[in-house]
């Protein structure tokens, strides 16, 4: 089970998360959901096609992308964050910041996603205070305009593997309820770094936690397949989740909600 504050979501099946970026500057769909009420109308939508949680984003952290100042984060999040917390979904923040995560959590959000792994003790202490659970994300530097320069390894799924599970000891230990691990496909790893990431996603999976994989759209899926347009890889971004599904995840996070929730019926009947 996964619990989130006053409501617990099965992992018997793999959970949907359905993505909501409000940033001018993503790299898939940057600047359509900046105005609230398309955000709105976005969220919606995305639970009617059957998000099993909302992950809302207000700074972009793509590859070489700058850093967003805290009062602009929170002007961009806090408003549409309040509008869809009443869908009926739970709803995940997608922040590195102590003081934006606070403030979406006094407003009732029900899930932290750090993809600086919770390195800040403040984003530590912030969770466990209240009782929610983190996403502890991989990446080898704690600044997404760097991390590319960082992306070498030994052995990639030894290291990754390595700091998830010391993050989630020091997490769980100050008292965070529960943790979900994230092995950051795309952030500081290139193309065959993620490969083997997928290809040994169950030495993750073996730690214990829920795992969950983000591969929507990504350059990785672009690689692949050749499909140069982000909105354009939604077959291989399938394919990529229903084989993570395979190897034991059980959060995928989603642009194309929809898709994913067809190609998952036809998965569980067949294998689940």
């Amino acid at each position: 089970m996964l619990w989130l504050r006053d409501r617990a979501l099965s992992l018997d099946r793999p959970l949907l998360m359905g993505i909501l970026n409000l940033t001018p500057d993503s790299f898939s769909d940057g600047g359509r959901y900046l105005d609230p009420e398309k955000a709105l109308k976005r969220a919606e939508e995305m639970v009617a096609e059957g998000a099993d949680i909302l992950d809302l984003g207000a700074e972009s952290t793509r590859p070489g992308a700058d850093p967003v100042p805290v009062e602009e984060e929170k002007r961009r999040l806090l408003p549409v964050l309040e509008a869809v917390l009443p869908l009926g979904v739970p709803v995940s923040v997608d922040t590195r910041k102590p003081e934006v995560a606070e403030e979406a959590l006094r407003l009732g959000a029900h899930l932290l996603n750090d993809v600086t792994g919770l390195r800040d003790e403040r984003m530590v202490a912030l969770a466990a205070r209240f009782g929610v659970p983190a996403v502890i994300m991989h990446m080898p530097v704690p600044d997404p305009k760097a991390m590319m320069a960082h992306a070498r390894y030994g052995d990639v799924v030894k290291e990754v593997r390595d700091f998830l599970k010391a993050q989630a000891e020091k997490a769980l230990g100050a008292g965070v309820p529960q943790v979900v691990l994230d092995p950051g496909f795309g952030f500081g790893k290139l193309l065959e770094h993620n490969l083997v990431l997928l290809k040994r996603l169950e030495e993750i999976v073996a730690l214990g936690h829920p795992v969950l994989v983000g591969l929507s759209r990504k350059r990785t899926i672009g690689e692949l397949t050749g499909v140069e347009v982000p909105e354009r890889r939604v077959a291989g971004s399938v394919a990529a989740h229903l084989f993570a599904a395979l190897k034991g995840a059980r959060i995928l996070r989603v642009h194309d909600v929809a898709a994913h929730r067809e190609a998952l019926a036809v998965w569980h009947a067949l294998w689940g």
